[in-house]
C-alpha cells in the first residue's frame, strides 16, 4: 500500500464538514490541523499543509451555534489512522475525543476511554502525550495512576513555571531598587557638596 495522501483526505474531510455544519445548522468556523509523525511527534497548523509527513492526523473542525442566548464553540474530532481510515473521534481501543466548553469560552479537549472522562486540556498535544502513554496498558487502574501522575507533573511544570516568572519578577525589582538606591546616594551627595 502506497503512503496515504493526509493533505487530500483532510481537505475532503473538511469540505464534507462545512457542508454537514450547514445543513444541520449552527456555524462551521475552521479546521485546526493536527499532524502526528511515527514518533509521536505533534505538529499544529491552521492549513492542511503540516499533513505532508505526517504518519496519522487528526482534524478539529470547528463550530459555533447560539442555543438560546450566548454563543458557544466546540470542535468535531476526526481521526485519520495510518491506514488513511477516517474515525470520528474514535482513536480506538476504546478511546476517543470529545470537546466541552467553560464559561471561560476555553473550549477544552477531552480524552475519554470506553466513554468515561480520562483527561482533559486545552492543548491537543497534552492530550496525544497522555493517550501515547496509556493507549497499551490494558489495567484500568494502571490508566488512571498513569493519568493521575501525568496531571501533577503538568502541576509541577506550570509551578516551577510561576517561581520562573516570580524570581525574574523580583530580580528586576531588586535591580530597580539599587537604581534607586545610587540616585538617592548622588542626591545626598550632591546636596552635601551645596553645603
Amino acid at each position: 500500500m502506497g503512503k496515504v495522501n493526509f493533505v487530500e483526505l483532510a481537505t475532503y474531510c473538511t469540505n464534507r464538514a462545512k457542508e454537514a455544519r450547514s445543513a444541520w445548522g449552527g456555524k462551521y468556523e475552521r479546521t485546526h490541523y493536527v499532524c502526528i509523525l511515527e514518533d509521536n511527534t505533534v505538529k499544529y497548523s491552521m492549513t492542511p499543509h503540516v499533513l505532508r509527513d505526517a504518519y496519522q492526523c487528526i482534524l478539529m473542525h470547528e463550530r459555533s451555534e447560539i442555543p438560546i442566548s450566548n454563543l458557544y464553540y466546540w470542535y468535531e474530532f476526526e481521526y485519520i489512522n495510518p491506514e488513511g481510515c477516517v474515525l470520528a473521534s474514535d482513536l480506538g481501543d476504546d478511546f476517543s475525543l470529545a470537546s466541552f466548553k467553560r464559561k471561560n469560552l476555553a473550549s477544552f479537549i477531552e480524552l475519554r476511554c470506553k466513554g468515561n472522562f480520562l483527561y482533559s486540556n486545552l492543548n491537543i498535544q497534552k492530550v496525544w502525550e497522555l493517550y501515547s502513554k496509556i493507549k497499551d496498558i490494558p489495567s484500568e487502574t494502571e490508566r488512571k495512576l498513569v493519568v493521575d501522575l501525568f496531571e501533577k507533573d503538568e502541576k509541577i511544570f506550570e509551578l516551577e513555571e510561576q517561581i520562573k516568572d516570580f524570581s525574574f519578577a523580583n530580580q528586576l525589582l531588586k535591580q530597580e531598587r539599587d537604581q534607586y538606591k545610587e540616585l538617592l546616594d548622588e542626591i545626598k551627595d550632591a546636596l552635601r557638596r551645596e553645603e
